[in-house]
């Protein structure tokens, strides 16, 4: 356990200042965004306020109604949910990147890990859970945001012009964080347990590459495919051979699927690092 929370700290520490800069940027480009659209807003009230004589925000408010957080975020969408889209392909790249940058060099890193006194999988465990750490890390910090966005909206427009609007009503009306934050316990194991079968799946990809080198390039492709086929069986019966499932045997059908697709990736994995990968 210790030598696998050393790694842990390892693979952590190798990969904190590309993490550090994209928290950075999420707060950056968030935080701009809502500011300039805030003040554009406000601009725009005041000329409309002036065209239609209208001598207060109230009066304004009336006629054109007030403008929530929802509403705003929506006018700057790029801005708020670029960064997010940009953190999410950063890990997605890096699910590759924490294996490969291993073997990069003249002196391949990946050796000295592999003579290690402690079982390889330790080194498997290690990754894996880097890359759920970073997962969650990003998501705890957007929650951490919200609330400062939403402080940042209420002291710029007058009363009259707000919607009190709290987190959880924000998160539930906008698609992409719905999906990065479940309101509920079983979604929440559901999305990141698929999210968690997937990064096995890549990881098994990767290793049979580097385990058989110009053919486990194919092998990884054939791999990778045929556990995205396997996930969309359900549908493609559903649409192929117009058999329809019930929407509940089709749940319980891709939760079977998932667990199979974990169970096998880790199983080829664990057989790939003892047995094939060499030193």
């Amino acid at each position: 356990m210790n030598r696998y929370l050393k790694l842990v700290v390892m693979e952590l520490h190798r990969f904190w200042k590309i993490y550090a800069a994209l928290m950075l940027l999420t707060f950056l480009s968030q935080f701009g965004g809502l500011f300039l659209t805030l003040r554009s807003y406000l601009t725009e009230v005041k000329g409309r306020m002036y065209a239609e004589s209208l001598y207060d925000y109230a009066a304004y408010a009336e006629k054109h109604g007030p403008e929530s957080f929802y509403t705003m975020t929506s006018r700057m969408e790029p801005w708020f949910t670029a960064p997010v889209l940009l953190c999410i392909a950063a890990l997605l790249f890096y699910v590759f990147m924490i294996w490969y940058r291993d073997w990069f060099g003249k002196n391949p890193f990946v050796y000295r890990m592999l003579m290690l006194p402690t079982s390889r999988m330790n080194l498997y465990w290690a990754k894996l859970t880097a890359i759920m750490v970073f997962v969650l890390g990003l998501v705890g910090w957007q929650l951490v945001l919200f609330p400062l966005h939403m402080a940042l909206y209420r002291s710029m427009l007058p009363a009259e012009l707000a919607v009190t609007q709290s987190v959880e009503s924000f998160i539930h009306h906008h698609s992409v964080f719905q999906t990065l934050i479940p309101q509920t316990f079983t979604e929440f194991v559901l999305y990141y347990g698929a999210g968690l079968m997937t990064v096995t799946v890549l990881f098994t990809s990767v290793l049979i590459e580097r385990s058989y080198r110009f053919k486990g390039i194919a092998g990884g492709l054939v791999y990778a495919a045929a556990s995205l086929f396997a996930m969309l069986a359900p549908q493609l019966v559903n649409d192929g051979i117009g058999f329809e499932l019930y929407p509940w045997e089709t749940f319980l059908l891709l939760v079977v699927i998932g667990a199979v697709l974990l169970a096998l990736s880790l199983g080829i994995s664990r057989y790939l690092l003892i047995r094939k990968i060499t030193v």
